[in-house]
């Protein structure tokens, strides 16, 4: 069987580490299992050579990866947390039906550059608590795979 086009992307900057990679991958996976899912990590940028120039190289090396057309949903603090798991999970199902790819946008230790955001349809917070972004990685990629459950009458989310 031919793979699944990408229905769902997440485009992070830096590669997951531990302790984050083994749930990372583990939920990726889980993901990739139910729907075409596809994972692009960038290049992060020393925040020594200046944090705006280091947000700024990698909002480009992520506008390079972005699937063409795709939905863009950008992770920044200043947006609307979902309500509940299970307000993200019809959201989720909305975006699924509509024929564009859902692109995720994680920024790196500084941050995601703040045009690229703005050029985002859509902001997502996970919440007001400040986590680590390979942390927030984890977190967005469990709720998305939490939300598949839900969306198939799987018991895990119970």
């Amino acid at each position: 069987m031919p793979p699944r086009s990408p229905k769902i992307q997440l485009a992070a900057v830096g590669k997951l580490r531990p302790p984050f990679d083994a749930p990372g991958r583990l939920y990726e996976g889980r993901i990739a299992e139910r729907v075409g899912f596809r994972a692009d990590e960038v290049a992060a940028e020393p925040l020594q050579r200046g944090a705006e120039r280091a947000v700024r190289v990698e909002a480009e090396r992520l506008r390079g990866r972005l699937l063409p057309g795709a939905w863009r949903v950008a992770l920044d603090a200043g947006g609307a947390p979902p309500a509940s798991s299970e307000r993200f999970a019809a959201w989720l199902e909305r975006r699924l039906v509509d024929p564009r790819p859902i692109a995720f946008l994680i920024g790196g230790a500084g941050g995601l550059a703040e045009d690229l955001a703005a050029q985002a349809e859509e902001r997502l917070s996970l919440g007001p608590l400040t986590m680590p972004h390979q942390l927030a990685r984890v977190v967005l990629t469990e709720q998305l795979y939490r939300a598949l459950c839900l969306l198939e009458g799987h018991p895990y989310p119970h």
